[in-house]
């Protein structure tokens, strides 16, 4: 039977987070933690410790309580996490720097998981560009973030885009990640391509820039081509060290909206 276990994007908003649940085919591997951390420049410091769930059981995934969670920063700052609700661990006062490097420690069991990432330094998002694009059969209305990406430096973008529709009870989120092998230096305006696509007049849609490190751009990546792939199974490729699943993230986040005319 194949396992599968959730990956819990933040969706950072002013009071609330919402999340996006992606399964991932772990090849008939047992139930594992799975620990999902982030550090901001404009939000709450999280981390998400659960357990991996078997493809037959609920959408239900186990938290996991009682571990002991603490960031640490490069010039030695250390930030303790609380549990606030069961599996969920936070910290209101550690707002993330770009250029510090952040480190993840949590203790659970007798087990200590580690995992380090470097906030980069903001690329600044200028606008949200809307065009029409033939996709087969037919025209797809897609975003086009633009930015200009610094000359000489590697850089590593992650999007999340968010639809509203105006008559309906309910949003829809997609997730893309990229780098600038192909534009470093440039003006950026690659769209926001999704094949099944319903944005039309009247929508809004909002959509979140996160700079991240080469790390967590590894991780994302292998997880969606996971998503692309799934004969050949394989666990994503964590940056946490100790044996669970997940990833630690120091990034940071612009926002932008736009009105589908």
């Amino acid at each position: 039977m194949k396992k599968y276990f959730s990956i819990t994007f933040f969706f950072i908003a002013a009071l609330t987070a919402c999340t996006k649940t992606i399964n991932v085919d772990l090849n008939n591997a047992p139930s594992q933690l799975v620990i999902e951390g982030i550090v901001t420049n404009q939000s709450t410091a999280q981390v998400n410790i659960s357990k991996s769930v078997t493809f037959s059981s609920s959408n239900d995934f186990p938290t996991i309580s009682g571990a002991t969670v603490k960031i640490t920063d490069n010039l030695n700052n250390k930030f303790i996490l609380n549990e606030n609700t069961p599996g969920f661990y936070s910290n209101s006062n550690l707002f993330g720097v770009p250029g510090r490097t952040y480190n993840l420690s949590v203790t659970l069991n007798g087990i200590n998981y580690t995992a380090s990432s470097t906030m980069p330094q903001q690329v600044n998002l200028d606008t949200l560009l809307l065009t029409k694009i033939p996709y087969f059969n037919k025209m797809l209305t897609v975003v086009q973030p633009q930015y200009t990406d610094p000359a000489g430096v590697a850089n590593y973008y992650s999007f999340i885009e968010t639809i509203e529709y105006p008559n309906k009870n309910f949003s829809a989120g997609f997730f893309f990640v990229w780098d600038d092998r192909f534009n470093d230096g440039g003006v950026s305006t690659r769209p926001l391509i999704v094949a099944d696509s319903t944005i039309s007049s009247g929508d809004t849609i909002n959509v979140e820039m996160r700079c991240i490190d080469k790390n967590v751009y590894r991780y994302y990546n292998s997880l969606s081509n996971l998503q692309q792939n799934s004969t050949t199974p394989a666990n994503p490729v964590s940056n946490i060290t100790g044996g669970c699943l997940g990833y630690f993230s120091a990034n940071t986040i612009q926002r932008k909206k736009v009105a589908i005319p």
